[in-house]
């Protein structure tokens, strides 16, 4: 039964894998790569050939792989059914350079499937072209 898992499992990395990178080439750039065990949890990243274990990043970059993997996630199931992915007042560790790639992945996302973001920092998220934006008031 264990080893019957652990088969499934690793089916599942490498497309994971290659979703997260596709996400988030337009984030870190064209040589980004991460590696992700077989728990599906990102353990390190790659930009042009310099390896950094997950534990030393930045707050920021923790912030945006998250993201993308959730990101990834669901477009990955997405190909069957749409899933909506919930982020929640997130990117407030991201410079503004990175915020406008990240809202290119989000529109990426958001042509096949549904992203909702919650924020109090609206302007965190301006370069999100395709958003419906429904603000709540008190």
């Amino acid at each position: 039964m264990v080893r019957h898992r652990d088969t499934t499992r690793l089916r599942y990395v490498a497309p994971f894998r290659a979703e997260i990178e596709r996400l988030g080439r337009p984030v870190f750039g064209p040589s980004f790569e991460v590696e992700v065990d077989s728990d599906l949890r990102i353990c390190s990243r790659t930009l042009e050939g310099r390896t950094v274990p997950y534990d030393s990043l930045s707050g920021g970059a923790k912030e945006q792989l998250g993201i993308l993997a959730r990101l990834a996630g669901a477009a990955l199931v997405a190909k069957e059914d749409t899933v909506p992915v919930l982020i929640d007042d997130a990117l407030g560790f991201t410079d503004p350079g990175r915020l406008a790639s990240m809202g290119e992945v989000f529109d990426m996302v958001g042509a096949h499937g549904q992203v909702i973001v919650l924020t109090c920092t609206p302007a965190r998220y301006q370069s999100v072209d395709g958003a419906h934006r429904i603000e709540l008031t008190a």
